[in-house]
């Protein structure tokens, strides 16, 4: 059985939230919040590994970009899921209803969350803490590990909803490198290539901005346009054993998936499928920087 399906037993079988022993069986958040800090926040303290949230329409249930310590699954009602965009303001990119859940990939993989949710009408929630994985790992068979796969392959079906080369590549690759991929949250203002240094990964951006400039031997800076979601970057270093050619810098947080030089060395160098999309990748982008540096002349 399936991780969703273990789930929706579970949810069909307890319909009103098992609690754990010696737990409060509910905890109701109150409607003058929905405007302030989000339930999470509010029940944080309570370090409740299991317990169930009484929302209203409009309740902020976790704000993109905070750290997560749990997850959620949907009893009753829907939630929005909302995305920031470049210039402020959220937009709905889809809707969760019972048996859904979410927040498990910020909970598993220490990374911020990367939406927004927001409850569309009166809801019931199930909230989870690490604690409570285990417990349900213990009772009803749902195991952690399952959950950091659900997290992983969440995260590559954003990579490959938002990059074109990804999504290109057999069934076969692309599973083998949400297998390989290790998600990470960087903040704002981090170095993640150096121009002149080695590269030892390769990135592909899930959520956040990042800003790329080459530094001429003047210290003039030219700059290239900015990487958004989806970009993947470090395939020049990684493929051709070259100092990075280029500088890139985390204007905001940013969540990225992270491919390991030795990892991708061993199990990827040989797909020419990757390889040959890398490759074209690479020489495109060593094609802009020599541009860049003949304009600077």
């Amino acid at each position: 059985m399936s991780l969703f399906a273990r789930l929706q037993a579970l949810l069909s079988a307890h319909p009103s939230a098992p609690a754990a022993a010696g737990q409060t069986p509910a905890t109701h958040a109150a409607p003058s919040a929905a405007a302030g800090a989000p339930a999470e926040a509010e029940g944080a303290s309570e370090q409740q590994p299991v317990c169930t949230r009484y929302l209203p329409a409009g309740q902020v249930v976790v704000r993109e970009g905070d750290p997560g310590n749990s997850m959620f699954v949907v009893l009753e009602g829907r939630v929005a899921v909302l995305r920031g965009g470049d210039h402020g303001g959220n937009t709905e990119v889809g809707r969760l209803g019972a048996g859904e859940f979410f927040g498990e990939l910020a909970l598993l993989t220490g990374t911020q969350r990367t939406a927004t949710i927001v409850t569309v009408e009166d809801a019931v929630l199930l909230e989870l803490t690490q604690a409570g994985v285990r417990e349900l790992g213990k009772d009803y068979g749902v195991k952690g590990e399952q959950m950091q796969v659900a997290a992983r392959e969440r995260l590559l079906a954003d990579a490959l909803r938002s990059n074109p080369l990804i999504a290109a590549l057999p069934p076969e690759v692309q599973h083998d490198l949400g297998d390989a991929f290790v998600p990470c949250t960087v903040p704002a203002g981090e170095t993640l290539l150096t121009r002149g240094q080695p590269g030892d990964a390769l990135y592909v951006l899930i959520r956040g901005q990042c800003e790329v400039f080459h530094t001429h031997s003047d210290g003039r800076q030219s700059a290239y346009p900015k990487l958004e979601e989806g970009a993947l970057f470090g395939e020049i270093s990684l493929l051709r054993s070259r100092l990075a050619t280029a500088t890139v810098r985390t204007v905001t947080p940013c969540t990225l998936l992270k491919l390991e030089r030795d990892v991708f060395k061993k199990a990827f160098l040989g797909q020419p499928d990757l390889r040959g999309a890398l490759v074209r990748l690479g020489l495109e982008r060593l094609k802009h920087t020599i541009e860049v540096m003949g304009e600077a002349k």
